[in-house]
This record gives C-alpha cells, sequence and structure tokens, in this order.
C-alpha cells in the first residue's frame, strides 16, 4: 500500500513499509510519546540492522552545523542500501544560506531524511518547502475522548483484558499522559491473567505501594478539607512525589471542573464515569465558578514560584491549598 503525503500517527503504524521509504519525512506535533515510537520505528526498519550503527545519524538542530548534516546525507551508505538521518528541532537549526531548501530541491535516493518539529511553523520557506515534497506524520495529542480508546488497544496489546469501568478509572486518573498510561499498563500486565481485570484490581495496583495517593490528595481539596490536604501533602512530599507532578494534577482536576461547570449551566450532560458521578457533583456544588477561575490564577502563580521562586517547594504548595480550601480567609480573621 503506498504512502499518504500526510499521516496521522495511527495510519503511520499501518502505512510504512521499510522496503518503500520516502526521501524525506517531517514528523511533527507535540505529543512525544508518538514521536517517540515513529523515529524507533525508522532507526529500527529503516536501515539494515547490520550496518545500523554505520549508516544512522542522529542530530540536534539547535547545535549542529547544516553543512555538516548535508555532507552525510549526500555520501553514499556503507554497504547497505540506505542511509539514515534524523534532525531534531529541524525548526532551531540555522541556514541562512538555505542549504536545506536546495538539498529538497534534489535530495539524494539512498538517503533518508526525517526532520523533526514540536511545533513547526508551516508559513517559512522551509516547511513550505516540506510540506510540498516531504511525507508529513503529524504526532498530535489525543483528545480527552480518544484516551479510553487508546487504553483499550494498548491493554489488548499486552493480551490485558479490562473491564469497561476500569477503563473509564484509569482514563480519569492518568489524563492524558501516554508515557503514565504505558507505565501502569505494564504494571497490570504482571498480575493479569486471561480473565477481566476488574476496577478494584486496577485501583489496588495503580495506587502502587504508597500508603497516600494523588488523588486522595485532590480529593480532600476538592472537599475543601484544608487539614487533610496539608496532611496528605506533606506525606506525599516526604514520599518524593515531585512539586510540578503535583501543580499539574492540580490543573488537570480543575480544569474537569470547569468543563462540567459550562456543561452544566448549559444543561448538557457532564462526561464523568458513572461510578464517579454522584461523589463529583457534591463536590462541585462546593465551588463556585469564579472560586474555579480564581484557582486557574492561583495555579499560574504556584508554576512560576515552582520554577524560579525564592520559596521552598512545600511552601508554594501549601499556599496554594490554604487559598483553595478558603484557609487564608481564616488566617486573616484570625
Amino acid at each position: 500500500m503506498p504512502e499518504k503525503s500526510e499521516m496521522t500517527y495511527d495510519e503511520a503504524q499501518r502505512l510504512l513499509r521499510p522496503e518503500a521509504l520516502s526521501p524525506c519525512y517531517l514528523v511533527y506535533g507535540e505529543e512525544r510519546f508518538f514521536t517517540d515510537k515513529i523515529l524507533a520505528w525508522f532507526l529500527e526498519k529503516g536501515v539494515d540492522p547490520e550496518l545500523r550503527d554505520f549508516n544512522t545519524n542522529r542530530f540536534d538542530g539547535e547545535k549542529v552545523s547544516i553543512e555538516e548534516v548535508l555532507m552525510i546525507a549526500k555520501s553514499a551508505p556503507m554497504a547497505g542500501p540506505k542511509r539514515l538521518i534524523v534532525l531534531e528541532d529541524v525548526d532551531k537549526v540555522v541556514d541562512p544560506k538555505e542549504l536545506l531548501l536546495s538539498y529538497l530541491a534534489a535530495p539524494v535516493a539512498s538517503t533518508t531524511m526525517i526532520f523533526v518539529a514540536q511545533k513547526p511553523d508551516m508559513r517559512t520557506k522551509l516547511f513550505l518547502r516540506l510540506k510540498k515534497q516531504a511525507t508529513l506524520i503529524h504526532c498530535r495529542p489525543l483528545w480527552d475522548n480518544e484516551i479510553p480508546a487508546f487504553i483499550r488497544q494498548e491493554a489488548k496489546r499486552r493480551n490485558i483484558l479490562l473491564a469497561n469501568v476500569a477503563i473509564l478509572f484509569l482514563a480519569e486518573h492518568l489524563g492524558k499522559n501516554l508515557v503514565l498510561i504505558q507505565t501502569e499498563l505494564e504494571k497490570l500486565a504482571i498480575h493479569s491473567g486471561k480473565e477481566e481485570v476488574s476496577l478494584a484490581i486496577v485501583e489496588q495496583i495503580i495506587s502502587g505501594e504508597r500508603e497516600h495517593t494523588i488523588f486522595e490528595l485532590l480529593d480532600s481539596v476538592c472537599e475543601k478539607d484544608l487539614e487533610k490536604g496539608l496532611r496528605l501533602l506533606s506525606f506525599m512530599l516526604a514520599d518524593g512525589e515531585a512539586p510540578l507532578k503535583i501543580l499539574s494534577m492540580f490543573m488537570w482536576q480543575f480544569r474537569i471542573m470547569a468543563s462540567a461547570k459550562e456543561a452544566l449551566s448549559l444543561g448538557k450532560k457532564v462526561e464523568i464515569p458513572p461510578y464517579r458521578l454522584t461523589a463529583f457533583l457534591n463536590r462541585l456544588r462546593l465551588w463556585q465558578s469564579h472560586e474555579i477561575r480564581t484557582a486557574f490564577d492561583l495555579f499560574r502563580e504556584a508554576d512560576l514560584q515552582l520554577k524560579g521562586g525564592s520559596l521552598a517547594y512545600s511552601i508554594v504548595l501549601e499556599q496554594m491549598i490554604l487559598r483553595l480550601c478558603g484557609g487564608w480567609k481564616t488566617a486573616l480573621m484570625n
């Protein structure tokens, strides 16, 4: 089956053939998990395995000179039929003489060039040329409603039979972090057999060996239980949980709450798994829309402090939870 000039990640998995590679590809998009999978396929299948070390080159576009890249691209492969070159961050390449444009006008048939960019500006000369001449593979992030199907597919690939409610639980708790999803499915693969894996087993396994989880912390803050929230935060930081990961999970939870508030105001269905819906709606009633909007201001402030502020991580997150739970009002009154 011939390649398309532009493919999604799923289409690339089906259509790419090592015996029929194009002279150049542009692998672009913000989902690094998919990009890495595509590059791994090229590095494994794109050249003769016995000559891979001789006929494969990988460059950082921000650091390498384009003259060096093109010198190798124009050289004949060592013994085998193909040479493979991966040029990462091609949007950061310094090429004042537009040497890449000249190369793309007449690419070397024995070389497969793979250009990689996370957020390419398709209006520039280079990307306009690549869009016209290269085979494009778009590695976009999944939408929220695509995550359950992705989990089901990845579980099936590992011979894990997941109950539907377990899939929804994983989608809710792991979000769109595809690397984390892979990690948790690997854990499940160790413990699963031929029988369907229930929600109870999934809850037990993804909690790991830690006494407390990030989800307990989120639940306590969503219930505005300040004392429990601060206690769980202390446990989690002592257990080695990354502060930025804790913050990102808060942002994820409040985005769900914001979407649910909007859906309810428009009389639409709230997209929450049925087994979580009652508890979720009870917690949501504790929050006014303006409080949720204010929460995102607090998250931005905490993000700046965690990435470059002078306060200790624990103090930054404690202050954030204090203000989320309304504890700062009590402090001001005393």
